[in-house]
């Protein structure tokens, strides 16, 4: 806690921009530094940032300070996009890392993402020593670096050229597999449009890009996709110009929203579409299973086992999901999807290792070839997608955590006497980070005429904020769940 600012997150260190102000980059600096060298044992770092305001000035701070510890910092010192980043520590995997970024959150949020040597998960309770745990505690204790030793040193990177490159191989697409194409992108002024956009250039699409210039103001509203009033403009847009795909990415670029005739798809939905491209990427004898969070359709993983694919769920997060797929002993989980529009791949290192992490540009091309190939994918997900009713997702504010406990055992109460059942974990036992109120369901194998399932979950991201998403076989039955859970929210604060 930093003057009543709350930096330490579930994944990731992300605050106020006043929080950073001062001297406190720094003493997050020192903290970061004692980790990389005390408990992983890094000697390197590599350092990026997004086109966030205040970012740049926390770079410099963290820079000055990892070389006064002696780290040697791999720079990107011009603003990036955060699956870029992920490829920067891929090429340099013996490294520890750290991404000056807030993601999707408003023009005033500032923040970090931090990785491990091999792509290691550093977040709460993930990493050693318990990740962000140790972090705080360390930055709480404002234990000092030693300065006596050796100074660090400096090295410049720019992995746009590479990283594009690696992306389009790692997808198996040139310009044979997309050219011709007419796309529309939306990079709401992040740090994605630089690689994205040179990327369908070079690949012969041509695309319309709206909020292309990274700007940390965000005129445009919050960098964030997910919101209908971030975009006004895109729907504006196809409203004169109906492209069949539109792509809108978050502030860093590792979130992206596909709208297929000017409706959002699903990202679960996505995955069904690309399911034949990726396991044709990955024909090595292991059968890949699709890893989906539990807000994903009960129609869509029906639809998958009926495709003969492997499925299982996923709490979201993610630290959580790259967790889950790094740790996995018995199968060979090879790719994932979060309705909040994460995707997530196993990605080859140079050696051909395979690390779980992000790649917007791996699936904004594999994308476009599913398409130019077979664009029925599109419409038959679409169709699944229109085949059953969701109540989009809400939040509801209550800060009195008595008051939070009383609300939820009300909504638990009305649930279970509609005949659901309560699930917080998996057949294997993992928590999904949630509760699951599902009627009409067996496990996601078969469904019922009439069914519906609710999603619950506390945030962990945003204080005291609870979130909802309804899900039910036919309209009527939604709305009527929906409303009754969002009656017993009287005298709470509902935020969307």
């Amino acid at each position: 806690m930093n003057g009543g600012y709350t930096l330490f997150r579930a994944h990731d260190i992300r605050g106020k921009r006043e929080a950073f102000a001062g001297t406190e980059g720094e003493r997050l600096g020192a903290a970061l530094a004692l980790y990389f060298i005390h408990t992983l044992k890094a000697t390197r770092v590599v350092l990026a940032r997004d086109a966030r305001l205040g970012g740049a000035e926390l770079q410099q701070q963290l820079l000055s300070v990892f070389c006064k510890a002696g780290l040697e910092v791999l720079l990107e010192p011009n603003p990036i996009g955060t699956c870029q980043f992920y490829y920067a520590c891929l090429s340099h995997i013996d490294a520890a890392a750290v991404m000056v970024t807030a993601s999707h959150n408003p023009a005033s949020y500032l923040g970090m993402k931090l990785v491990g040597p091999n792509l290691q998960v550093i977040s709460m309770g993930h990493g050693p020593a318990g990740g962000l745990e140790l972090i705080q505690q360390l930055y709480e204790a404002n234990e000092p670096i030693n300065e006596n030793g050796r100074q660090g040193s400096v090295h410049m990177l720019d992995t746009l050229g590479s990283f594009i490159t690696y992306s389009a191989e790692l997808a198996n697409v040139g310009s044979r597999d997309v050219s011709g194409l007419s796309v529309g992108c939306d990079f709401q002024h992040g740090s994605a449009g630089c690689a994205i956009g040179r990327a369908l250039g070079e690949l012969g699409v041509h695309y319309s890009a709206l909020h292309l210039i990274p700007n940390g103001n965000f005129p445009q509203g919050d960098p964030n996709p997910g919101i209908e009033a971030s975009m006004q403009d895109a729907k504006a847009f196809l409203a004169v110009k109906p492209l069949p795909l539109f792509f809108a990415y978050d502030g860093d670029g590792d979130r992206m929203d596909v709208l297929y005739k000017g409706r959002q798809l699903s990202p679960s939905l996505v995955l069904l579409s690309i399911a034949d491209e990726l396991v044709n990427l990955n024909k090595d004898g292991c059968e890949p299973t699709f890893l989906f969070d539990v807000k994903a359709s009960p129609p869509l993983l029906f639809e998958m086992r009926r495709r003969g694919f492997k499925v299982a769920i996923v709490q979201p997060g993610h630290s959580a999901v790259k967790q889950r797929m790094n740790s996995s002993r018995t199968d060979f989980l090879l790719c994932a999807a979060e309705e909040s529009a994460h995707y997530y791949y196993q990605l080859k290192g140079m050696d051909g290792t395979r690390y779980a992490s992000e790649n917007t540009l791996f699936y904004t091309l594999l994308i476009l070839k599913a398409y130019k190939k077979n664009p029925s994918l599109f419409e038959t997900a679409r169709a699944l997608q229109d085949a059953f009713y969701r109540e989009r997702e809400w939040s509801v504010s209550i800060t009195d955590e008595q008051d939070r406990s009383a609300f939820l055992e009300k909504v638990q109460l009305y649930l279970l006497s509609k005949g659901a059942k309560a699930v917080s974990h998996d057949s294997r036992g993992n928590s999904l980070g949630a509760t699951l109120y599902r009627y009409g369901l067996d496990e996601g194998a078969t469904l019922s005429a009439s069914w519906f399932q609710v999603f619950q979950r506390l945030s962990q991201s945003e204080d005291n904020l609870l979130r909802f998403e309804v899900l039910a076989s036919d309209q009527g039955l939604g709305r009527s769940i929906a409303e009754a859970v969002k009656a017993l929210q009287s005298g709470f604060h509902q935020t969307r």
